[in-house]
């Protein structure tokens, strides 16, 4: 694929959510932003920017249902300098929401960061269902 007249290779992938941790400790000099269920104190790797998602009212806490804020705080945090985005929060994200609504948010999260030339990762359970997992694998890799 070329894009802005370069070759790109597609920088986008799903990982098992035991393979944060690895993620998160890649190339420890480039920023990461995290999408996560698990409250701030819980993550203490370097450079990374968290974005808790939960219903509990929280300054730090963006709820569920609002991928737009989201999908903002993410876009402003890749436009201010390079970072990789992770979303662990899918199933989550797809309990609120729905699954459609989901899937394309993830579509537009990919994209974002294609625009960025960063790294595009989502982390899943074993849990999920095999046809989501398939639908998510075409959007993602």
């Amino acid at each position: 694929m070329m894009f802005r007249g370069r070759p790109q290779r597609s920088k986008s992938r799903i990982v098992d959510y035991r393979h944060l941790n690895e993620v998160l400790s890649k190339d420890p000099r480039r920023g990461k932003i995290l999408i996560t269920r698990r409250p701030p104190f819980e993550v203490k790797a370097p450079n990374v920017r968290k974005v808790w998602v939960t219903k509990v009212p929280h300054p730090e806490a963006v709820p569920p249902t609002k991928l737009h804020v989201i999908e903002q705080i993410i876009w402003n945090q890749l436009n201010k300098t390079a970072s990789d985005v992770i979303l662990d929060a899918f199933e989550y994200l797809m309990i609120e929401n729905g699954v459609e609504p989901t899937l394309r948010f993830v579509g537009k999260m990919r994209d974002m960061t294609l625009m960025r030339d960063s790294e595009f990762y989502v982390t899943v359970s074993n849990g999920l269902d095999e046809r989501v997992l398939n639908i998510l694998r075409r959007i993602v890799e």
